[in-house]
């Protein structure tokens, strides 16, 4: 009865903290002993509940217009760092597991495993949080742009290796002179690699003063003591991303590498354009400057003709799957004359 109300009293979601919780069921006649036991076996219950029905989400946000997320190296560690606050923060009421990441200058990318709500919940943390970053070390201007992000179900073990493939493959789609696991603001070094060095140039988090954690991390929430912190202030991310279930994903390293290399953008950016979120006008441009080089020997899209600006944005349809509306924006390109070419 005693562990029923316990369970009861901390599903009921009483926002006081340990002290308090103990203090009011201590008066309801429950030793410290007993709560200890009854709180550890309320959380295991609201976890495996919260897991029951869990599934694979990707979730991303369109890329941003006229906000850079990310500028410098201290920009991406406070990033990362934010996702392991983000993790804890929801921890308790919407628990999320992290498979893989990636930080792009101007958007994200996660694959969770948890609630489409809880997925959610983790996205617009992570906007948040983000949001007072911005403003707080670069001015409320810099924060004031609001992010789309959503959250795509994975069905299949198939599409769950497509999706990490696209999340570690952005950089390199991107432009950036970097293989997937040669990119340091993202999970793609994890997997399938030794890591025996951490153990040599990372110290415990609980070593670290409170002091000096809360100025690490910018927060209050209390981060496991085990997890590592790299000589930078960067929390290796081994220590929050599940890498080892990512393994279990592929069954090897041949079939990790293999999947690595795969051109998969199309079928994910078609599956994101049909969920409304256009694709970064970075990545549109980056791309039209390849085919205005290939077909028409020009570098800058700016120096190409309306007709021939039309023909690369057909093929950015075909490849991409860039819808007319942002095409249009982008080459300055009148809407519905564009819509009727590209059907």
């Amino acid at each position: 009865m005693l562990i029923f109300s316990a369970t009861r009293f901390i599903l009921m979601g009483v926002k006081n903290d340990s002290f308090e919780r103990f203090h009011i069921l201590w008066r309801m006649g429950v030793g410290c002993g007993e709560w200890l036991s009854a709180v550890s076996r309320a959380s295991v219950f609201l976890w495996k509940k919260a897991m029951a029905d869990s599934h694979f989400y990707h979730c991303a946000c369109k890329g941003l217009e006229r906000t850079v997320l990310f500028q410098d190296k201290q920009d991406f560690i406070a990033g990362m760092n934010r996702i392991a606050v983000c993790l804890e923060t929801l921890r308790g009421r919407s628990p999320v597991i992290l498979i893989c990441f990636c930080l792009m200058d101007n958007h994200v990318h996660f694959i969770l495993y948890g609630t489409k709500e809880a997925c959610l919940a983790f996205m617009a943390q992570y906007y948040r949080l983000t949001a007072m970053w911005l403003a707080a070390h670069r001015g409320k201007g810099e924060a004031s742009e609001r992010w789309k992000y959503d959250a795509w179900l994975i069905p299949d073990r198939e599409r769950l290796k497509e999706k990490i493939a696209y999340v570690h493959r952005n950089p390199h789609v991107a432009g950036a002179r970097f293989s997937p696991s040669g990119y340091r603001w993202s999970s793609g070094n994890l997997p399938f690699a030794d890591h025996s060095w951490v153990d040599h140039v990372a110290v415990p988090l609980g070593e670290l003063s409170l002091y000096k954690q809360r100025k690490l991390l910018n927060t209050r929430v209390s981060l496991p003591s085990e997890w590592l912190v790299l000589p930078d202030g960067l929390i290796w991310p081994g220590s929050y991303v599940d890498y080892h279930r990512m393994e279990r994903v592929f069954g090897s390293v041949a079939s990790f590498l293999y999947c690595q290399n795969q051109k998969v953008e199309v079928a994910v950016n078609q599956e994101m354009l049909s969920g409304n979120v256009s694709l970064p006008d970075g990545d549109v441009v980056r791309k039209a400057e390849e085919i205005a080089a290939r077909v028409f020997a020009v570098e800058r899209v700016g120096a190409l003709s309306v007709a021939q600006r039309i023909a690369v944005c057909v093929e950015l349809r075909k490849e991409m799957w860039a819808n007319s509306k942002q095409l249009a924006r982008v080459f300055d390109l009148p809407f519905k004359e564009l819509q009727e070419i590209l059907g």
